[in-house]
């Protein structure tokens, strides 16, 4: 006979594993806010169909992620050069925990986010600055980029301007973001870090339909709510099925 609380486990388990496959609907993202507001036109080229140039703000982003109706606000950065997003825009994402193998560069891009991006950077756009430039020039997986520095013609690069170029217009803070920029792409060279990103291609190709952004911490799989949860109540259970015992033997027991 199967004990009542291991009965107990697998009617769990089952609940869990129907939650997790149930359609309960899509995870979001909502964009909060920007944390800096440093302006730069943005050049790039991924090779694969992708290039075009954008005005856009060098800065840390502040989102809500839902995930089954459990909202969680945190501070991130965009890996994505392809799409824009607004404030208070809401899109649909899809979690993945492959940011090292999804990216050429994933590696280097979860160190440089893990290193410098996890802080709140409102008070320090150069730093917010430097980390969005290092995460999308790194996000390109069509060159390797190690060092970041001055062009010729005023705009700034990681030596080939053809693939990804920043100019800062008449900023005054330019030199300082660049020379940290090309701190991180150096010290991130021969990272071997994972991560964690969401995806915004569930919310489809528009160009308005929101970007990937990295994400702060992973979410339990599946397989680790089952074994907690099933972990946990096996003990649970075994610790009543021990207090029974006690009690049955104590109450046999005669009064001396």
């Amino acid at each position: 006979m199967i004990p009542r609380f291991l009965k107990r486990s697998l009617l769990l388990v089952c609940l869990l594993l129907v939650a997790r496959v149930s359609p309960a609907g899509a995870d979001t993202i909502t964009l909060n806010g920007f944390n800096n507001n440093t302006p730069a036109t943005v050049t790039f080229n991924d090779g694969a169909g992708h290039s075009g140039s954008q005005n856009t703000l060098l800065s840390q982003l502040n989102v809500t992620f839902n995930a089954a109706g459990t909202p969680i606000a945190f501070n991130t950065f965009s890996v994505d050069l392809f799409h824009t997003v607004g404030v208070g825009q809401t899109y649909a994402v899809a979690s993945r925990d492959d940011l090292a193998t999804a990216f050429a560069n994933g590696s280097r891009i979860a160190y440089v986010f893990q290193h410098f991006g996890l802080q709140n950077l409102t008070a320090d756009a150069i730093q917010a600055g430097a980390v969005q430039i290092a995460l999308w020039d790194l996000s390109l997986n069509n060159h390797n980029p190690t060092t970041f520095g001055p062009d010729a013609d005023g705009t700034y690069s990681s030596g080939d301007e053809n693939i990804f170029s920043v100019s800062f217009g008449s900023n005054p803070d330019a030199s300082q973001i660049a020379s940290l920029t090309n701190q991180y792409l150096g010290v991130s060279i021969g990272a071997t870090n994972t991560g964690t990103w969401l995806d915004a291609a569930a919310a489809g190709n528009a160009p308005n339909r929101g970007e990937s952004v990295l994400q702060r911490v992973s979410a339990p799989s599946s397989g680790a709510m089952i074994a907690l949860g099933l972990g946990g109540l096996a003990v649970l259970g075994w610790r009543r099925t021990r207090r029974a015992a006690v009690r049955r033997q104590t109450g046999r027991r005669r009064p001396r």
